[in-house]
């Protein structure tokens, strides 16, 4: 199963855009297309992008990586530069960006590019997926060197680095808490221990887990990867086959 990747898109050169279109198209990325820095900054000032790809013979791109407002939402997983004039790479290497590709560029290179990249963007989704559960929990927190039980405590998300726990009870911030659930299914036992990261007047806290034994991490780590909608490896709807499909990516055009 797999998510298709969200891309911002600043380029005006005929010949490139060709070339992103049939690549993108076939790689699943869905692309909001922009033909000026305003409308560019305007859409990431909206929204998060897994993928910023901007044309630095467009001297508005420069701008656009340097703003402060694209970190409303987070920096973008994987930024692609590409450019004519090897000074212009140059200069987009000195920014936040992680590949460069030169002008003219060929599917094969961008398609090679678009796997590279893909491979940050995943583990940054992969690390914070998230699945929404209702499981009973034993939960207990320590204070003051004595072990308090949470009383009716379950947990109703969780990640590979933490859960968000409800219950009757309130469990203070920083506290260290110890818990013990089963993965829904095959009811594999999972017992953590946390420090609570934040809490509410409602019952509901958020532990970051601080140990788990490593039989039972990659438990949970293998449940998780199971249900995660983000696939390890990006392959291109052709995959098999020995051509590219020019088929135009639906834009929005700003």
């Amino acid at each position: 199963m797999q998510a298709p990747l969200s891309a911002l898109l600043l380029c005006n050169d005929d010949r490139s855009l060709d070339i992103i279109d049939r690549t993108f198209e076939e790689y699943s990325v869905s692309t909001y297309f922009c033909m000026s820095g305003e409308a560019a900054q305007a859409s990431v000032d909206s929204r998060k992008f897994d993928l910023l790809m901007l044309d630095f013979d467009e001297p508005e791109s420069f701008d656009l990586v340097d703003f402060r407002a694209i970190d409303l939402w987070g920096y973008p997983s994987v930024v692609i530069a590409i450019a004519t004039d090897p000074s212009t790479m140059k200069q987009a290497l000195r920014k936040r960006v992680h590949f460069v590709l030169q002008k003219p560029f060929s599917p094969e290179l961008l398609g090679r590019t678009l796997q590279a990249g893909y491979g940050l963007i995943v583990n940054e989704k992969r690390t914070a997926f998230r699945h929404a559960v209702q499981i009973p929990a034993s939960t207990n927190f320590l204070d003051d060197k004595v072990k308090n039980p949470v009383q009716n405590a379950h947990v109703c998300d969780i990640s590979v680095t933490g859960i968000c726990l409800e219950a009757d009870t309130t469990v203070p911030k920083d506290a260290t808490v110890f818990i013990d659930f089963e993965l829904p299914t095959s009811h594999a036992p999972i017992s953590v221990i946390g420090k609570v990261m934040w809490s509410d007047s409602k019952g509901r806290s958020g532990i970051q887990f601080r140990f788990i034994p490593p039989l039972e991490q990659e438990l949970l780590r293998g449940w998780l990867s199971s249900l995660c909608p983000w696939d390890v490896e990006l392959r291109p709807k052709s995959f098999g086959k020995n051509t590219l499909h020019a088929v135009a990516v639906p834009k929005r055009i700003q």
